[in-house]
């Protein structure tokens, strides 16, 4: 049996499910055996209260636990994790203390890293791990999976200076964004693979809506969510219902037609994606952002059902016609008029084998102009 560890800031039971989670699983019914190692927490996020752990059904317990013949879960709380106080003073003051959270991580990775033959590493938080996983898996393909800019995700500011130092440590850099993908050209061999969705659990879904209000919106995640312009929204469509599906970082606006559900399971999520008139994208109108065009799951499931799709300007392109931005004039009208569209999405077994595979074709030199096309 072959074995993969995942090094990750997602648990493998969560409400939420991320792409390396629907990756872990295909990769186990393809017969790995698959370590998820949970890192980016420290007694700090228990001082905190962090929300993260909050959005758990119970609180996770530190060690190494089998979950089944072919899942073992790492979690762990070193002294300190990476975090960011919001000042560059501040943060470049905390650096030396950052050193703690690898050496922390030397011990309990030590075994699992040693019977490797793949090393998966997400951006965040875990690429101050690069180093670690090179050092004790010196034998397995070691791949940085670009799912995020950790540009615009609230990190130390020395995240993505180490994010370029430690790229030619790896094998290959693998993302769905050519945006991403960009930053990383002459730095380590690049490969372009598209996100997914599930397919085995597309089906069956019961209406979640009842008494059904002219248009049933759905925004299916809060991550970099711009809640002043979905105040706006709800305030400039009072005939709209829209429900948003996630954690908050502070208390919602109270609006009659704005629905907040917190975290959900995915099914329940899907329900509501599934049965919607129209998808919502309200991400953070900040440069950079562009990247979740591609890489958005909740994006790649409103077109599988063909929803239009509303958020910022920066996410339109031509090769997703579904995504009306907000500048558009017509928007609203667009909106609510647009028929269904149903769009083909790969399935998540074919990212896991993508990223098993051992000699990929590396994609030649590519244009931040040009979307791959997902579908």
């Amino acid at each position: 049996m072959k074995r993969a560890v995942l090094l990750t800031g997602h648990f493998p039971h969560q409400k939420r499910r991320p792409s390396l989670l629907w990756v872990s699983e295909a990769m186990q019914a393809d017969g790995w055996h698959v370590t998820h190692v949970t890192v980016g927490y420290s007694w700090l996020s228990v001082l905190k209260g962090d929300r993260r752990l909050a959005a758990l059904d119970q609180v996770p317990k530190p060690g190494t636990h089998d979950i089944s013949p072919s899942l073992t879960a790492i979690y762990g709380r070193s002294l300190l994790h990476p975090f960011s106080t919001r000042s560059a003073c501040l943060d470049t003051l905390l650096r030396p203390f950052h050193a703690l959270f690898p050496a922390y991580w030397s011990r309990p990775l030590r075994r699992p890293l040693a019977q490797a033959d793949l090393v998966l590493v997400e951006s965040g938080a875990p690429i101050m791990l690069a180093p670690l996983a090179r050092r004790l898996a010196p034998q397995a393909q070691l791949i940085y999976r670009v799912n995020d800019d950790i540009r615009l995700l609230g990190l130390p500011r020395f995240l993505p200076l180490l994010e370029a130092r430690y790229a030619p440590i790896f094998d290959r850099i693998s993302t769905a964004s050519p945006h991403l993908a960009r930053r990383f050209n002459g730095l380590a061999p690049v490969t372009m693979d598209p996100m997914g969705i599930p397919h085995a659990h597309l089906q069956n879904t019961t209406d979640p809506y009842t008494r059904r209000a002219d248009k049933e919106v759905v925004c299916a995640g809060t991550t970099q969510l711009d809640i002043a312009a979905l105040t706006r929204i709800a305030a400039a469509r009072p005939n709209w219902r829209l429900h948003v599906i996630g954690r908050l970082k502070s208390a919602p606006p109270q609006l009659s037609n704005l629905n907040f559900l917190g975290e959900q399971a995915f099914d329940t999520t899907l329900a509501h994606i599934a049965h919607a008139d129209i998808g919502l994208a309200p991400y953070l109108d900040a440069p950079g952002i562009e990247y979740q065009t591609s890489n958005s799951n909740r994006i790649l499931l409103y077109r599988h059902f063909g929803l239009p799709i509303l958020g910022p300007d920066r996410l339109c392109h031509p090769s997703v016609p579904s995504i009306i931005g907000y500048g558009d004039p017509n928007a609203w009208l667009r909106c609510e008029t647009t028929p269904k569209k149903p769009e083909t999405i790969p399935d998540w077994t074919d990212l896991a084998r993508r990223l098993t595979r051992q000699n990929p074709a590396i994609e030649p030199p590519f244009d931040v102009s040009s979307v791959p096309a997902t579908a």
